[in-house]
C-alpha cells in the first residue's frame, strides 16, 4: 500500500519497490537485434532456471505478437491483478465516479433527534478529519444532543477474504474490507526499548484504533537483544497481538503498520470522540449490520410514521481517477478491494467488461481485487489484452496515468535507474513470496509502444534477483527496437 509503509516485512508484500538496479552492460546479448536470444540468455541463468516464467510482448499499434513464452499458461499474478480491477472500474463506473458516505438524522415527529446515522458505502479515502468537518454541520444547525450514534457497516464475517493467508491479516495490506472504512483501517505502532529487564514500550498513533487489539507484551529490553525487534503475531481467531523476544536498549524506534481488527467499533468510537470535542452529548452507540430504513422505530406497532429521516450531509471521495492512481502506483490493496466490492454490490458484470476488453473467460480465475490471494490465476496474455483494450479506451489516458513510471514514481521509483527505460515504461508491479510480476506500456523512440507482461512464479530467489531479470528483459525490448528501427519486426519466439 502506501510508500510510507514499505519498510514493513518486504518479503511478503504485494509491493513492487526495490533497490536501484545496476546494469553493467549496454547490451544483454551480442546481437541486440536477437530479442529471443537476449531473453533466453537472461532466463538461462542458474538462478532463474527453476523459476516458472511467462512472457507476452505485443506491439500496441500493429497488434503483432513480438515475443511469447508460456503466454497462455496460468500464473499467480500478485498485484498485477490490480490492472484488471482498475480497468473494469473505469469501464463500469467511469473516471468521475465518487464514493458517498451519507450522514443522516432520524428525528421523532416532535423534533428530538433519535439517531445520528453514518452509513458506510465503501469509501476507502474516509478520514477522521473529513468526519470532523462533516459533523460540524450539527453545530451550525443548533443540535446539542442525540440519543444514539449508529454506524451502518458490514458484518465481520463479510469483511475478510477467505483465501488470504492468516499471517497477512494483522498487517495494513490485508485489513478488513468493510462498508465504513476509516483511515484505511490501519494504525501505526511504534516499538521502543524501555529499561533493561522491562517489557518494551509500544505506542499507538491512534489510541482508539490501538484499543481494538488486546496486547500480550512479552518482549523485553535486554543487553543482548537485537537492534530490530521480532514482529508481532496475531493469535489465531482472536484480536490478541503477541510480542515475544527481546530488543537492545539502544535500538532505534521501530514502526509497524497494522490493521484495525474491529473497524466498525473503531469508527463508532471515533465519531463519539468527535461529538464530545464539539460539545454534543449522546446517549449511546451501536454498529448495525442493516440498512437505514430498518432503524425506524414503530412504537405503536401499526406502521404509523413516528419518525422521519433527515439527510444531514454526505462525505464525497475524490474521483475514481485519483483513487485508481493510488491503487496502481502505490499498490494499495484496500483501494483495489473496495473497487471490486463496489462493482459486485452494484451487480455490475465484470465478466462482460473483460470480454469487451478481448480477454477470454478461460484466461483468468479471480478470488479478490488486489492480488493478495494466491488463488488468483491469470495468463500473461490476458494482462497484455487488458493493456491493449485500455490503450484504445476512452479512459485510456486516465488508466495510463494511474501507473507507476520507471525510475520516477510509485513502485517503479527505484527501478530502471541508469537505463534508457527511465520515464518510458508505465507499469504495475507485483511481489509475493516466490512471485514477481511486471506489466505495462513501454514507449519506444520510434513512437511505437510495446505491451509487456512478465510473470515469474516459484522463483525460489530473492525478489530483487527476479526483478532485475524482469527489468533487463524490458531493456532488451528497448534495445531490440532500436536495432530493428526501420526494419520489419521478426522476433517472435516459440514456447
Amino acid at each position: 500500500m502506501g510508500t510510507r509503509r514499505s519498510q514493513q516485512i518486504g518479503s511478503i508484500l504485494i509491493l513492487g519497490g526495490s533497490l536501484p538496479l545496476l546494469f553493467a552492460s549496454v547490451s544483454l546479448a551480442q546481437n541486440t537485434c536477437d530479442l529471443p536470444g537476449a531473453i533466453a540468455q537472461i532466463l538461462d541463468r542458474p538462478e532463474q532456471r527453476q523459476s516458472q516464467w511467462g512472457i507476452a510482448i505485443q506491439d500496441a499499434h500493429t497488434e503483432q505478437t513480438i515475443y511469447e513464452h508460456n503466454g497462455d499458461q496460468f500464473f499467480v499474478p500478485a498485484s498485477a491483478l490490480k490492472l484488471l480491477t482498475t480497468a473494469a472500474a473505469l469501464e463500469l463506473l467511469g473516471a468521475d465516479y465518487q464514493f458517498q458516505t451519507p450522514i443522516s438524522l432520524v428525528r421523532h415527529i416532535h423534533g428530538d433527534v433519535r439517531y445520528l446515522v453514518i452509513e458506510g458505502k465503501g469509501d476507502p479515502t474516509l478520514t477522521t478529519a473529513k468526519l470532523r468537518d462533516a459533523l460540524a454541520t450539527l453545530q451550525t444547525q443548533g443540535i446539542t444532543a442525540v440519543e444514539e450514534v449508529i454506524i451502518l457497516d458490514s458484518p465481520p464475517s463479510q469483511t475478510l477474504n477467505s483465501t488470504w493467508e492468516w499471517s497477512d491479516l494483522p498487517w495494513y495490506y490485508a485489513t478488513a474490507v468493510n462498508r465504513l472504512i476509516l483511515n484505511e483501517n490501519t494504525v501505526e505502532a511504534t516499538v521502543t526499548p524501555s529499561r533493561v529487564g522491562a517489557p518494551v514500550n509500544l505506542n499507538w498513533s491512534d489510541a482508539i484504533a490501538g484499543r481494538q487489539w488486546r496486547l500480550d507484551n512479552q518482549q523485553f529490553t535486554s543487553t543482548d537483544g537485537p537492534a530490530i525487534p521480532p514482529e508481532p503475531i496475531q493469535t489465531y481467531g482472536t484480536n490478541t497481538l503477541s510480542l515475544r523476544g527481546s530488543l537492545a536498549p539502544d535500538a532505534a524506534p521501530r514502526r509497524w503498520f497494522l490493521s484495525v481488527p474491529d473497524p466498525g467499533r473503531y469508527a463508532l468510537e471515533t465519531v463519539q470522540l468527535i461529538l464530545r470535542e464539539q460539545g454534543i452529548t449522546y446517549g449511546g452507540g451501536r454498529v448495525v449490520y442493516s440498512d437505514l430504513a430498518s432503524l425506524l422505530p414503530d412504537p405503536l406497532g401499526d406502521g404509523s410514521q413516528q419518525y422521519e429521516i433527515e439527510p444531514l450531509t454526505a462525505i464525497a471521495s475524490p474521483p475514481l481517477a485519483e483513487i485508481i492512481k493510488t491503487t496502481n502506483q502505490d499498490s494499495n490493496n484496500l483501494f483495489a478491494e473496495t473497487l471490486l466490492k463496489t462493482l459486485q454490490t452494484q451487480e455490475l458484470d465484470l465478466t462482460a467488461a473483460f470480454s469487451a476488453f478481448g480477454i477470454e473467460a478461460g484466461s483468468y480465475r479471480l478470488r479478490d481485487g488486489s492480488g493478495l490471494s494466491r488463488h488468483n490465476l491469470v495468463t500473461p496474455t490476458a494482462l497484455v489484452q487488458a493493456l491493449a483494450a485500455m490503450d484504445n479506451h476512452t479512459q485510456g489516458s486516465v488508466f495510463r496515468d494511474s501507473l507507476a513510471i520507471a525510475g520516477r514514481t510509485g513502485t517503479l521509483q527505484n527501478r530502471f535507474q541508469n537505463t534508457p527505460v527511465v520515464n518510458q515504461f508505465f507499469g504495475k508491479t507485483g511481489t509475493m513470496t516466490h512471485v514477481s510480476t511486471l506489466t505495462g506500456y513501454l514507449d519506444l523512440p520510434n513512437d511505437s509502444t510495446m505491451l509487456v507482461g512478465i510473470m515469474a512464479n516459484q522463483t525460489g530467489q530473492p525478489a530483487s534477483t527476479t526483478r532485475q531479470a524482469m527489468d533487463e528483459i524490458v531493456v532488451a525490448v528497448h534495445d531490440w527496437q532500436r536495432c530493428t528501427m526501420g526494419r520489419s519486426p521478426n522476433a517472435h519466439a516459440p514456447n
